[in-house]
């Protein structure tokens, strides 16, 4: 039987966040008290495992609570693959963003760890490389302004940017720096957390090899 942490943590993988992440997903103030849990001092509260099932219907409070049984509900685990899915928009994904009307998705990428997923597109462009290669399909999840974590990845909009990078803490606590992967062509940008007009976080990537 899987024992408190390696229940919520295989939740976790599940939804492809961090830690720090998915505590803000689910409504925690901060995510200590999933760290807790790690290192045995607690376990798994009924508070907690509401927060879960009610962001995450398709996980069984139950199982959280006890380990007994299977991690999904059943008749619930199947949802993204009955059609749901997250929209697919083969252009690119900050066109995608600053679009007021969307045309119909492609198809439908139907992954339970990106389930809550908003919008999948293609990362043009090599400002990420080689975390995000160019014509990769990200996988992006509507995000909370003060809900970021540090060091996340993020598709950022501002009245003047537009653009993936990874969100570090600046030098005073209301300013923000944008960091690219691919540092020697594209250097760090430095801005208010008042200037983001829409913020998403980059949930998953998929890479398509060519063989």
């Amino acid at each position: 039987m899987w024992d408190a942490w390696h229940r919520l943590e295989r939740v976790i993988k599940w939804t492809g966040l961090s830690v720090n992440s998915f505590a803000l997903n689910i409504g925690l103030k901060r995510s200590e008290n999933l760290y807790q849990i790690k290192r045995g001092n607690n376990g798994i509260s009924r508070d907690l495992a509401e927060l879960i099932a009610t962001k995450y219907p398709s996980v069984s409070k139950g199982w959280l609570l006890t380990g007994e049984g299977s991690m999904f509900i059943d008749g619930q685990s199947s949802d993204v693959d009955s059609g749901q899915g997250v929209p697919y928009y083969g252009m690119d994904a900050l066109t995608a963003v600053g679009s007021e009307s969307m045309p119909d998705p492609l198809f439908r990428i139907n992954l339970p760890m990106f389930a809550d997923g908003d919008l999948a597109a293609l990362n043009i462009g090599s400002a990420m490389y080689p975390d995000i290669p160019s014509g990769a399909i990200v996988i992006l999840k509507e995000w909370s302004v003060q809900g970021m974590v540090p060091g996340e990845i993020y598709l950022i909009v501002t009245q003047y940017f537009r653009g993936i990078r990874i969100i570090r803490k600046g030098q005073d606590p209301d300013q923000l720096l944008l960091v690219a992967s691919n540092s020697e062509q594209f250097d760090p940008i430095t801005l208010s957390r008042e200037e983001i007009t829409k913020l998403y976080i980059v949930q998953g990537i998929i890479i398509k090899k060519n063989l």
